[in-house]
């Protein structure tokens, strides 16, 4: 965006409207800044006028430049390009402090040429995916044009978004003074202070209450009385604060009355990491300090998202419907589009919870955008048989684009298209989804960069060669003989009469194999892997006759992600079986109310007969109506991974179901951790384990905060020996995360068999025994 105040268009570098308006910002020019300013004494003081006018503006673009830059898909590149131009713009507000409040000489020329220079500093990158013009109004005084409703405001995680923000700002040495405005959330300030990242960049946090300090002397009084000090100690409050990493959290300031800039002179020592943070519940028109976040910018991603999907989302059904798409895209810029113009006036609800389910998977191959990745998932998805010239793009467009023409003719040539009328219609819908950009008043055509890696990904599976064998719904008596086995990558037996599998197929290379329907048993005895991933009709992991003794006794790994209906996943029966299970992964199985389901009482189970002995490690992510996990079983006797987040009806736990002394770690949400309650029990005293919990943050990625735990885990499991490595009391300190941290993820490997959701209808459980 091209500053204002110099009248000029901003170069087209990125002609997509995400908008689908193009008002410009108001500008103004040297002239109009003097007459706004009123006559001067001398032309010094004209001079000064217009540079602290330049400079007003500096800071407001800078504000937003921070602001967009906290957002996915910016926070996980290396913007290096735009952090040199933001220390730039705190360099030139120190010089013009000095000029305007100091009596040292600076020439009013050489500044005023540096400011116009970085007003004009391209941000291209960013309008390509937030409108200019709004970038523009936000440099003003912007708000959303469509209504959010309080609750949606609430579940869009406006104050998790802030937090993101203030967590990138503070990376930013030369940002010490930031203003938080309009907060509205009495919780905001406990949360912010408690973060993993804050207590560990901080040797020293403290909260004071300032609303009626007067005076900067009375706001220096209270932080050195909050420090332990009396006012008469100033010296020694002084030289504390000096040899520390401090973060001073000021509630309810209000600017107006003070600059912030005199605050705390003989604290700051470059050598630390100092920040002063100022919370304000209102707004305030001009503040001194290096940057604000303003709580009414974080409404961008749901200001995007509904003037993309049209005025179907101000449906009261469709509305909460939208709000949980756009949480599941965090705040991702691009994913927002993409979902929003993919779902533009639909009004079928089940397509909505479909998005809702699509845009939360878990990558299940290498992704740099797990978001961006689930998001084209989706609109590709709905594509039909325009899927294909998606597809040609990725591949052969080049990385400039080319003209729409050259195009057209290609797709002819390779009898991809009939008509040239045809070709531009199918073009017209890609750019109408964001799969393309037109520019160069629509003469040419391009693919975004980033689209196209994702999409790569997305199609790798199908350029490797896939040998499917489809032999579902045949009748068959038999199973597929030995040769068959070496060379699938996927097979489908489904629907069939088939009542016994070979005792030790070879399949070297099998990945995907569905035996839903009425597979007799089988395979399932050389089963070490099980992945579940999005079966839409799944109710049950087993029915019918009980389980053979010994069957699942291979398997090692369990994940289930996404399955709407999944009820049961361990009858007692079951759970007999799996005496070898590692690890268990269950997510977004909203039916599941406990993990083992089963018909017999637990005093009639034996007192002390445990299961699943071999189990290390359990996650359970995003399920709303689990409320405990084995129902007084004893379970895993040798966990040492508990990972539990978003789980809301899950209060009280059981000391049954975490009774393993060699527990390394528990994951969850700090609030979720200090409302659990613990259920009495005859046989243990409740736990604490407070030594070993590690607390998720709602504003950084899952992913990629499981990812760091574990490499810590590991790291500190390697530092220690052996004898060393039991028991509760190996705590482990909570990592710094911080968004975008993605270089050192580790994909769990889910191998052996993996069954999705076919085109066809599921039948309601996995196996079925007549």
């Amino acid at each position: 965006m091209e500053p204002s105040r110099s009248r000029t268009s901003p170069d087209s570098a990125a002609e997509e409207d995400l908008s689908g308006f193009g008002s410009k910002q108001p500008v103004y020019s040297d002239l109009d800044a003097k007459s706004d300013l009123g006559k001067k004494p001398s032309q010094r003081m004209q001079s000064r006028a217009i540079i602290m006018y330049e400079v007003w503006e500096l800071n407001k673009k800078k504000d937003v430049v921070c602001f967009i830059l906290s957002y996915p898909p910016f926070n996980s590149r290396n913007n290096e390009t735009h952090g040199g131009w933001i220390r730039h713009v705190l360099e030139i507000n120190h010089k013009v402090r000095e000029e305007l409040h100091t009596e040292k000489e600076v020439s009013i020329s050489e500044l005023s040429s540096e400011i116009t220079r970085l007003l004009h500093h391209s941000i291209h990158d960013i309008e390509a995916h937030v409108p200019s013009d709004i970038i523009g109004k936000m440099c003003e005084w912007w708000s959303p044009r469509h209504t959010t409703p309080k609750k949606a405001m609430l579940d869009l995680c406006i104050d998790d978004f802030m937090i993101r923000q203030f967590l990138q700002g503070i990376q930013i040495p030369e940002i010490r003074r930031i203003l938080i405005s309009e907060v509205n959330d009495e919780t905001f300030l406990c949360r912010l202070k408690n973060l993993p990242p804050i207590r560990q960049m901080f040797d020293l946090v403290i909260q004071v209450n300032v609303k009626f300090c007067l005076k900067i002397k009375d706001i220096e009084d209270r932080i050195i009385e909050e420090l332990g000090f009396s006012t008469s100690s100033r010296g020694e409050a002084e030289q504390l604060l000096r040899s520390q990493n401090f973060l001073i959290l000021l509630d309810d300031f209000d600017t107006r009355r003070i600059n912030l800039h005199d605050l705390g002179n003989g604290w700051w020592n470059s050598d630390n990491t100092q920040k002063i943070a100022l919370i304000s519940f209102l707004v305030h028109p001009e503040v001194p300090v290096d940057l604000e976040i303003k709580r009414n910018h974080h409404l961008l991603s749901w200001e995007l998202f509904s003037m993309n999907v049209g005025e179907v989302v101000h449906s009261s059904t469709i509305q909460k419907l939208a709000v949980h798409v756009l949480k599941q895209c965090s705040g991702h810029l691009l994913a927002t589009v993409l979902m929003a113009r993919a779902l533009k006036e639909v009004k079928d609800v089940r397509i909505w919870q479909h998005a809702s389910r699509v845009i939360s998977f878990l990558p299940t191959s290498h992704t740099e955008d797990r978001i961006l990745l689930n998001a084209l998932s989706f609109v590709l998805g709905h594509l039909g048989s325009a899927n294909k010239y998606v597809k040609y793009c990725a591949s052969y467009l080049e990385i400039e684009g080319t003209y729409k023409v050259d195009l057209l003719e290609r797709w002819m040539n390779e009898d991809l298209i009939g008509t040239l009328d045809e070709g531009e219609q199918i073009v017209q819908h890609l750019v109408n989804a964001l799969l393309l950009e037109s520019f160069q008043n629509g003469q040419s055509i391009r693919m975004r960069d980033e689209i196209r890696k994702e999409l790569m990904n997305f199609y790798k599976a199908e350029t490797n060669p896939i040998l499917l064998v489809e032999l579902d719904g045949r009748g068959l008596m038999e199973a597929p003989k030995n040769g068959v086995w070496e060379e699938a990558n996927e097979m489908h037996l489904m629907n069939n009469k088939i009542s016994k599998l070979p005792d030790n197929p070879n399949s070297p290379k099998l990945s995907v194999l569905f035996l839903q329907g009425d597979d007799r048993y089988g395979v399932l005895q050389s089963l070490e892997y099980l992945y579940l991933h999005y079966m839409k009709n799944l109710r049950s992991i087993w029915k019918g006759p009980p389980i053979w003794m010994g069957l699942l006794s291979n398997l090692k790994v369990l994940a289930l992600h996404t399955c709407p209906e999944l009820a049961t996943i361990f009858t007692f029966n079951i759970l007999q079986q799996c005496c070898n299970l590692e690890e268990l992964v269950v997510e977004d199985c909203p039916e599941i109310n406990s993990i083992v389901n089963h018909k017999v009482l637990a005093k009639d189970v034996g007192p002390w007969a445990w299961y699943l002995p071999k189990l290390k490690k359990m996650s359970i992510h995003y399920m709303p109506k689990l409320v405990s996990i084995s129902q007084g079983v004893l379970i895993a006797p040798n966990l040492e991974w508990l990972s539990l987040y978003d789980c809301p009806s899950l209060k009280i736990l059981s000391p049954e179901e975490v009774s393993s002394c060699k527990l390394k770690v528990i994951i969850g949400e700090a609030d979720w951790w200090s409302a659990l309650e613990w259920k009495k029990s005859e046989r243990f005293q409740p736990p604490n384990l407070d030594a070993i919990f590690v607390p998720i943050e709602r504003d950084i990625d899952l992913r990629t905060q499981l990812a760091e735990i574990n490499d810590q885990l590991q790291a500190q499991m390697q530092k220690t020996e052996p004898s060393q490595q039991s028991g509760s009391g190996d705590s482990l300190k909570a990592p710094a995360v911080e968004a975008g941290t993605s270089a050192k993820q580790k994909q769990m490997k889910l191998g052996h068999l993996f069954m999705k959701w076919p085109l066809s209808e599921l039948h309601p459980f996995l196996i079925q025994v007549p």
